[in-house]
């Protein structure tokens, strides 16, 4: 989970997992519960919008491929936690947060939370939004 030190914004943060399929057929995943830290939780995606690379919700969740892995990394699919109930320092905690995908199957995680170098600085861009922040 990436922290709010020093963001931009940090009334949101993102958790950032890889997922591995192991399975014959494609999953789904179709919800992420981080628990009362955040007031909504949204799984998203990056798209190219009138040339602009933005963030948006994935409506039909973030497909993991029979056989393969999906990173969500910062620049791409992730778990978006908005209107956050507190401050989220680096090394403060692990949050726990369940998957949901498809087929019913849930997963358990635990997403410390650290600093994220790698962000791109248009990260914080959302579809209509207008902020290209």
């Amino acid at each position: 989970m990436r922290t709010t030190d020093g963001a931009k914004m940090p009334e949101m943060t993102a958790v950032f997992v890889n997922l591995t399929n192991p399975g014959t057929e494609d999953r789904t995943l179709v919800a992420a519960d981080c628990g009362d830290v955040a007031g909504a939780t949204e799984l998203h995606e990056m798209a190219t919008v009138d040339g602009e690379v933005v963030m948006r919700k994935a409506e039909g969740g973030i497909i993991v491929e029979a056989g393969k892995h999906q990173h969500l990394a910062p620049g791409g699919p992730h778990i978006m936690l908005m209107n956050l109930a507190r401050e989220l320092p680096a090394g403060s905690e692990e949050l726990g947060c369940t998957l949901t995908f498809d087929d019913g199957q849930t997963i358990d995680i635990l997403a410390p939370v650290k600093q994220f170098t790698e962000e791109q600085d248009t990260y914080h861009t959302h579809e209509g939004d207008g902020s290209g922040d």
